[in-house]
């Protein structure tokens, strides 16, 4: 039970923000509010302050309008504070942690009368690495050939180093923090890559420059932190990582994850592996090339001496298994030819072919990274018992290196192992894929294997180790029902759910209209001729204009069907980067010019365009996965297999849940309305039409 003093805190906080902006109570916000306490305060406790029990999980749909971020936060800063744990807030997008960031969370500091701290956190590849930037300066020039530079195939270049000299010049007067994204200019990855590091490069506190170190400053921020602000990706990073090494460790967070339908594919993404065969063959031979010059810089005992051995006999096995596979993989790379990039092995033939090739990979890939775990643990033990500047030179240029190939080399690993494993009857399988790569200058065959359930994952790495959890979205329930979420983000059984409605009139704001000229989606020339008509006869020229489409043929189809004057009004996705789309459209439309965009899925989430930035919505079809989809079309097979309709249960929900995300960019506040033009018949004339429309919101529906 929360103490008394703690809801007064909580709803002090919230009458005080309201008040600041002259707002009403919002009875989705208050029910946020009450729910995220209630469950929260039902959390056990020892005598030190640590949890016992399972951890409190408050999962709420919250639709459109509510102000989710201010129906969390108020409740969830306090409680944190309560039990002093670090609040760790999570979105699944850019833009929506940019409003986090940059408006929400300054609001509720300056006007809810609640004191805490705020950080936004972000991944070690975001911030400069002191030590590779001089060794890049060193490289450009021409002073030095530094070791752990050698893979990098950065030609001497004098506007890199002047780049770079700069950087080092405003790191140095703290006119930069180090942070990429606060650079004044736009950093192309070939610019900012070997300026940075991964964890298994970084020295740690073994860096002769780790007290000035941009990434660790930005970890000391964390520490002091109240809240922190970070991203569904870093989460899992971390997770991944075994926790608490990016962010706080899990026992000591209270997680809020915002956008929260997206948890589990990004649990899946961050626990698949991937092996590009033929450029792993090209590492591993220029590994083999470098290897005389890291013994110069490590062999100075009989330790290393032996290690360094082992490492080329590790090498030179890995690199022959894995030469072996790639030869056996011809009839694979054959079939993987024209029209079909990605073929999924569902045929158990296949499967036991392709094992049988990677069987003898697997302990060559499993020695090569016990073999460099060994020798980055003797170097770093070295590094930190060393007192002689010319060793501790060498050892801080040789580590980066051995980081590096271990990074390299555990991938190997996983995906062997991935590929090995036996599936359980009774447990989803893995996913396991060729990916065919066909560019002029580079062809390779890539092996992926991915879970295809999030269950597991998220219950051993999260649900289990969190103080405590919060999940929010407009779209976690099918037709009102959370079953689906549930059982696919492995939710435990105490989970505590909550819907709240959308405050907004839909049905005098907003028209659903399935035109005469929309058809069944699953027909590919009559629809996209549908798409031309219904364009041209539908939408105003003169207003703010969405179309969505779920392939991009089909959406560069319909705009080379248009007449010119229809394609000047029009902008494709793939015209702009994002955010110069939108300021693009938005433009245009202040100039009285009308505009229309054409986009696809990442448009469909995430956008925000309210008032007349958005008056008409048009969707070309139910945004269904497509067939090839190797995780979805595995699942699928063994759903049937077991006797489950895998449309019922994987492909028709993931459809909903995209149709309701992107129905959502219509209306942003209150005064917005419009219509919603969906061109799928399939809408009305399947019987699974029905749930789909119950499973939106209670729109206006003029169906012709």
């Amino acid at each position: 039970m929360l103490p008394e003093t703690l809801k007064t805190r909580i709803q002090g906080a919230y009458s005080q923000y309201l008040k600041a902006f002259d707002l009403r109570a919002r009875q989705g916000q208050k029910l946020m509010l009450a729910h995220i306490a209630r469950t929260l305060g039902s959390v056990e406790l020892s005598a030190e302050g640590e949890r016992q029990g399972p951890a409190p999980i408050a999962v709420i749909e919250a639709g459109t309008g509510t102000g989710k971020t201010i129906g969390y936060a108020l409740s969830a800063i306090p409680l944190a504070q309560h039990y002093d744990k670090k609040l760790v807030i999570a979105t699944a997008t850019v833009a929506l942690q940019e409003q986090v960031v940059q408006k929400d969370i300054p609001a509720i500091s300056a006007h809810s009368g609640l004191e805490f701290n705020a950080v936004l956190a972000k991944g070690r590849g975001r911030y400069l690495c002191l030590h590779r930037l001089e060794q890049s300066i060193q490289l450009q020039q021409g002073a030095v050939t530094s070791l752990s530079l050698f893979e990098e195939t950065m030609a001497a270049d004098e506007a890199a180093l002047h780049l770079y000299n700069d950087m080092f010049d405003q790191y140095g007067r703290g006119d930069w923090n180090g942070d990429r994204d606060q650079w004044p200019d736009r950093l192309e990855d070939e610019q900012w890559r070997p300026v940075t590091s991964t964890h298994r490069e970084c020295l740690n506190r073994r860096c002769p420059h780790f007290n000035n170190c941009a990434f660790f400053d930005a970890r000391k921020a964390l520490e002091e932190a109240d809240v922190i602000i970070a991203n569904h990706d870093l989460v899992m990073a971390d997770l991944a990582l075994g926790g608490g090494a990016i962010l706080p460790p899990p026992a000591q967070v209270i997680y809020v994850f915002d956008e929260g339908h997206h948890l589990p594919d990004k649990g899946l993404s961050h626990f698949a592996s991937q092996l590009p065969v033929k450029n792993t063959l090209n590492q591993i031979e220029s590994w083999r090339k470098q290897l005389p010059k890291l013994r110069l810089e490590l062999a100075y005992g009989d330790v290393e001496e032996r290690q360094l051995d082992r490492l080329d006999v590790a090498l030179k096995d890995t690199h022959a298994a894995l030469s072996d596979a790639w030869n056996g993989l011809m009839p694979a790379r054959q079939r993987l030819t024209g029209h079909q990039s990605t073929l999924v092995i569902q045929d158990p033939q296949w499967l036991l072919d392709t094992q049988s090739l990677l069987s003898p990979l697997l302990q060559p890939a499993k020695n090569l990274v016990s073999v460099l775990l060994e020798a980055e643990e003797q170097a770093r033990k070295r590094l930190g018992n060393s007192q002689d500047l010319d060793e501790k030179s060498r050892l801080e240029q040789a580590l980066p290196v051995i980081g590096r190939w271990l990074s390299r080399a555990e991938p190997i690993r996983d995906l062997v192992s991935a590929w090995l494993t036996e599936d359980p009857p009774e447990r989803p399988p893995y996913a396991r894929w060729f990916e065919n790569v066909e560019l002029p200058e580079y062809q390779d065959v890539v092996l992926n294997a991915s879970p295809v359930s999030a269950q597991a994952i998220l219950r051993q790495h999260l649900w289990n180790r969190c103080f405590a959890s919060i999940v929010t979205s407009a779209t976690l329930t099918i037709a009102g029902d959370f079953q689906r979420f549930g059982i696919q983000s492995g939710l435990p059984d105490h989970t505590q759910y909550l819907r709240v409605e959308s405050p907004f009139d839909y049905p005098t704001k907003v028209i659903a209209r399935v035109p005469a000229l929309a058809c069944d989606g699953g027909l590919r020339e009559p629809h996209t001729l549908a798409m031309i008509n219904a364009i041209a006869k539908y939408l105003p020229v003169e207003t703010g204009n969405l179309v969505l489409f779920s392939s991009r043929k089909q959406m560069r189809e319909v705009y080379q069907g248009l007449d010119s004057d229809w394609q000047e009004r029009i902008t494709l996705q793939d015209d702009l980067p994002k955010n110069a789309l939108i300021a693009h459209h938005r433009d245009r439309l202040e100039d009285g010019l009308g505009s229309t965009l054409f986009g696809l899925a990442s448009l469909a989430e995430g956008v925000d365009l309210p008032g007349n930035y958005l008056t008409h919505l048009m969707i070309a079809k139910l945004p269904f996965a497509t067939p090839d989809d190797p995780i979805l079309s595995t699942l699928s097979l063994w759903l049937e297999q077991r006797g489950s309709n895998p449309f019922a249960q994987v492909s028709l929900p993931t459809a909903i849940i995209r149709l309701v995300q992107a129905c959502g960019r219509l209306i942003r506040n209150e005064s917005d309305s419009g219509t919603i033009w969906f061109m799928d018949r399939r809408l009305v004339e399947k019987r699974y039409g029905t749930l789909v429309r119950q499973s939106l919101p209670n729109y206006r529906w003029e169906i012709d």
